[in-house]
């Protein structure tokens, strides 16, 4: 079948448009609007893994109030799926967030990744001067890293 040159230009168009909306998404995952470590001033926990956090964007004052997701781990929850195991740390994890997060000298973020600036919500670690938050749930079987098989049972 012979192709219209019509088709072919509309053909390579849609690859290019395809192509380029493909690299927006790259590029939007990985957006950085405040790079480099941060002071934050902790306003509440939504969930062990979900904190809600202000800080100052910059030297003009301007203070924003962000939902912070922790990247790469789970945190146990309490579902009809849940083991005995993973019940038991759901119900533990929210309250050690909260002691580690509200004992602490200093809370920092670090190149908080977001869709866009516009976002009320983005990821980062939640470091403390006594470690990452992220660490502590997973030191304390609370949290595993999320590259774990989530059929592994929360026991050992």
């Amino acid at each position: 079948m012979k192709t219209t040159g019509l088709w072919r230009r509309t053909g390579w168009a849609m690859v290019c448009v395809l192509a380029l909306s493909v690299s927006i998404q790259a590029i939007a995952a990985t957006f950085i609007p405040y790079p480099g470590k941060r002071p934050v001033t902790l306003v509440r926990l939504d969930a062990p893994d979900r904190v809600v956090v202000t800080f100052n964007t910059d030297a003009t004052g301007f203070f924003r109030t962000l939902v912070i997701k922790l990247p790469g781990i789970v945190v146990a929850r309490d579902t009809p799926q849940s083991d005995d195991c993973e019940r038991e740390a759901a119900q533990k994890a929210l309250p050690f967030a909260q002691g580690f997060l509200e004992s602490a000298k200093e809370i920092y973020v670090e190149d908080m990744r977001m869709e866009n600036s516009a976002d009320d919500e983005a990821v980062s670690l939640i470091l403390t001067d006594k470690g990452s938050l992220s660490s502590a749930l997973i030191k304390e079987g609370l949290a595993r890293p999320a590259s774990i098989d989530p059929d592994t049972p929360w026991c050992k």
